[in-house]
């Protein structure tokens, strides 16, 4: 798989892949967007553009060629795109959805007012007429000079790490980008672990089991919990090892023992950072 930036020969391919995920496409003649494109075997399977303004950037037209979408390409093609928009000195990623919310949830995007984007982009055309009023509207800052990135793995990815991924959201808020993945991931969140998040007000299904090879770049911390020589390297400023049991067996009390654990252990990590 080839990530790289769309070439004029590029644009039927592109035009072609929108509009058959039903995104706007009328505009892009006049509109300042690049494309970042994903190559398979010499066929573009995912695109991914961004509109820039000032200091900020529309991230639109995210898409995936069907068949393909379960497997990760819309996640590295979204990482891609922010370290574009780094480079070029963008401290803020907004986008509007109808259907991705979750998908970009995960991935530090929150919601906002759309009133509150910057003029220059809410008079772009996306926010004036492409996208209806009723769309989502999401924001990411990209000062990651001051944002966290800590990254927690077990083995299946469904209760320990993502009540931590969960607690690091919770605790650190805008300071922190938080992920979870797992070395043999089940690919189904316990729902014992969503059931004992919601009594902390948590909703864990906007979450997904994933694989370690979903997870791109370095991080200020890696904590790995039970997977042993399991646990593949990922590039790290700081490395622990939580030996907490796997509560998947437990009863309530033993689950929210463990639960409680990995918050206090995540508060802990936080502030140390």
């Amino acid at each position: 798989m080839e990530l790289r930036l769309h070439r004029p020969d590029d644009h039927d391919a592109i035009r072609s892949l929108l509009a058959h995920a039903g995104l706007p496409v009328d505009d892009l003649d006049h509109a300042n967007v690049q494309f970042i494109v994903a190559i398979d075997e010499g066929v573009i399977v995912g695109v991914v553009g961004i509109e820039s303004f000032e200091r900020a950037g529309l991230l639109r037209s995210l898409a995936v060629r069907p068949g393909l979408r379960e497997s990760g390409i819309g996640g590295r093609l979204v990482d891609a795109l922010e370290a574009f928009a780094r480079e070029r000195g963008i401290d803020r990623l907004l986008l509007l959805t109808q259907t991705a919310a979750p998908f970009f949830g995960k991935r530090g995007y929150r919601v906002i007012d759309r009133n509150d984007a910057p003029d220059d982009v809410r008079a772009s055309a996306q926010f004036r007429s492409l996208c209806p009023q009723s769309a989502t509207c999401m924001a990411k800052p990209l000062d990651q000079g001051k944002r966290k990135r800590v990254l927690f793995v077990c083995v299946e990815n469904a209760n320990r790490s993502q009540m931590a991924e969960a607690f690091a959201r919770i605790h650190g808020g805008y300071q922190v980008e938080a992920f979870s993945a797992g070395s043999r991931p089940s690919g189904l969140i316990n729902p014992k672990a969503v059931r004992f998040m919601s009594e902390l007000g948590y909703d864990l299904t906007a979450h997904a089991s994933k694989s370690l090879d979903e997870i791109a770049g370095e991080f200020d911390a890696v904590i790995t919990m039970g997977c042993g020589d399991d646990c593949p390297w990922v590039p790290a400023k700081r490395r622990e090892d939580w030996t907490l049991p796997d509560p998947k067996h437990m009863d309530d009390d033993g689950y929210r023992a463990v639960r409680d654990e990995i918050s206090a252990r995540v508060r802990a990590l936080l502030a140390a950072l």
